[in-house]
Parts: structure tokens; sequence; C-alpha cells
């Protein structure tokens, strides 16, 4: 039998207009980044609104007076003040600060005059920012917190203040000195007593090392918590030079800087997929670049410290770039960027 003869067959040519069609789905419309809404409002029991997505960490620009000499705070949604405890507190032996590859090692112990001293000389400035305001407060106890809070509560609406800020890495009494954010029933328990003493927003601040940082979130929503700020600095120690002590007089100190953001970015897309909490992400933001890693993570706000000792027009390039990165995808609101890194596995 003859071989059977075979037939080449050629493929149809297809234009290279219509391979693209079919292959590649089309880029987003750019829009003009001058028209992308930078507010986001955070929490849904009583929204904190915040014209610009950039949060000013308590502590590296005091509380607010000085902060209006070194950057411009019209480029800030939220200016969190220096920690206020009930008593005063001073600063420990010094050194109190030591710079480490990649950022500073530093133990400053919430050096404040105590709150009635902080409400005398620093509420004017609160009243005349132009942003939002948060006080930043800690305490051993609920006991000590309550009686903080009715202070500054008895004050109402005159102290210019849009929320406050709970200190969960403060030492607990009842847990020997370790962090509230060692322990579920302590961290609740002191969210519980805030919400309590005030109908403001609360924000709870916690560090990226916290235990177990979903759970967490999750119970400190359960009592009461309205936004998380994942910017809290981890623990850290170095030796001294001679390696015969600590660097620090302290000896332990906590640690801030580029050094600690990709710690501070997994806590934050761990918190992310809770979904129980709006979030408020920081740790070695220095750049733009570095916030928008923060929004792509699932943070809704970024929070900025001691980066602005360095560049004061952070704040503002920061909401720049976050206009251009969304015009670019052709989203309206910043908040369309929240949580891009993260979309395939919350799909899954």
């Amino acid at each position: 039998m003859p071989p059977r003869r075979r037939t080449k067959v050629h493929p149809t040519p297809r234009s290279n207009e219509g391979r693209t069609k079919s292959s590649a789905p089309a880029a987003p419309e750019r829009l003009n980044a001058a028209t992308i809404d930078l507010a986001v409002e955070l929490g849904a029991r009583a929204p904190l609104r915040l014209e610009r997505p950039v949060v000013v960490a308590s502590g590296p620009l005091g509380f607010g007076a000085e902060a209006a000499t070194l950057i411009d705070l019209r480029d800030v949604g939220l200016f969190v003040v220096r920690t206020a405890t009930l008593t005063a507190r001073r600063a420990g032996l010094p050194p109190r600060l030591v710079e480490v590859p990649g950022g500073l090692l530093h133990a400053i112990d919430r050096e404040n005059p105590g709150i009635d001293e902080v409400i005398q000389r620093h509420a004017p400035a609160w009243r005349d920012t132009a942003c939002a305001v948060a006080l930043s407060v800690a305490a051993g106890d609920t006991a000590e917190l309550k009686r903080l809070m009715r202070k500054v509560e008895g004050r109402g609406a005159t102290l210019g203040i849009d929320a406050y800020e709970l200190d969960l890495t403060a030492p607990c009494d009842a847990l020997d000195g370790a962090p509230f954010e060692s322990s579920l029933d302590e961290a609740a328990r002191l969210i519980d007593a805030a919400r309590e003493a005030t109908e403001l927003p609360l924000i709870a601040k916690i560090s990226p090392t916290a235990t177990s940082v979903a759970r967490l979130v999750a119970h400190l929503a359960d009592a009461g918590a309205d936004i998380v700020s994942i910017s809290g600095s981890p623990v850290g120690f170095l030796p001294d030079r001679a390696r015969r002590g600590a660097a620090l007089a302290a000896g332990s100190g906590r640690l801030s800087g580029p050094l600690i953001r990709p710690l501070a970015l997994a806590a934050v897309a761990e918190a992310a997929q809770v979904g129980a909490l709006p979030i408020i992400g920081g740790g070695g933001i220095g750049s733009p670049a570095d916030a928008l890693d923060f929004l792509s993570a699932g943070a809704s706000a970024v929070s900025v410290g001691s980066a602005l000792w360095a560049d004061p027009g952070l704040p503002g390039a920061i909401a720049e770039s976050a206009r251009r990165a969304a015009a670019s995808r052709g989203a309206p609101r910043v908040t369309d960027l929240v949580g891009a890194a993260l979309r395939d596995r919350l799909r899954s």
C-alpha cells in the first residue's frame, strides 16, 4: 500500500491587533493625579476622617506646638501627640539612644510632665492644628487609665482632640512589666475601660512583635477598639563596646528605622487578612515608596516617625506619590490602593 501523502497545513495568519486584543487586558485609563481623593475614614462606629492617609507617630515631634515649626501639618491627616501618663515620668539615665545598622535603639521611657501639665501647656496648639489630633495615653492598669481619661474628658470638646491612642506596648502592672499586647485578656481589659470612658474613636497601638497579631486584633475589635496602629517599636538589645554591659543605660530599648520595615509589613498583612479593624501601618518608613508598600500590604493610612527628623517634607511627598499611584491605575481614590498586594490571597 503506497504511503499516504501528508499535506502541510499552514496556520491562518493573525494580525498583531487581534492577538493583542485576545491575550492582554486593556490598560486602565490613567486619571489626572490632581483629582484623586486622598481622604480616608477609619472605623465604623464613629469614623475618624483623615484628609490625608499620613499619620505622624507619637514621640518624635513632641506634643504638638513643636510640630508646626518643623513640618507642614496641612500635608498630614492625623498628628498623634507624645504619650502622656497620669503623673509625670522622668526619662532614664543616659545613654538613651544608640545607632545600629539600619536604625536606632532608644530608651526614652515615655518621658512626660503628666496629663495635667500636658493639657495646660499644649491643648491650645491642638485646637488650632490643621489636621486631626489624637492624644496618646499609657497606664499601668485600668484604674489608672480611667483616672487619666476622666481628666481629659472633663475638658470636653474644648481640648480639640479627635481620638485617643492607647499604647498597648506599655508595661502592664498585672503582667510584672510585660506589655499589655503580650496578653489578649489584659489588652482587651484596657480597651474596654477606655471604651467606657469616651465616645471618641480609640486607636490601639501595638508592635509588629505582639503575641499573635491576628488574634490580638480580633480581641481588640470585640473590646471596642475602632482602629489598630501597628507602629510600635519592637524590643532590642546591644552590648556596649567593651561587651561588659549594655549600650543603653536601661539595658534593652526599642528599635526604629528601616531594619524593622519587613517585620512591620508582615504584621500589617496578617492583620489585614483578619479584616477586624482598619489599620494604621508604620515602622521604618523613610520614603514615599515605603509608604506605598504599607498601603499595598493592607494599611489604610501610614505612620511616619523618626524619618521626619531627616526629611520634614516626607508627609507631602507621600501624599503626592499616593495620588500618582492611584491615578496610574485608574483609581479615583487612594483607598483603592489598600491591600493591592493581598487581593489574590484574600480571594483564596
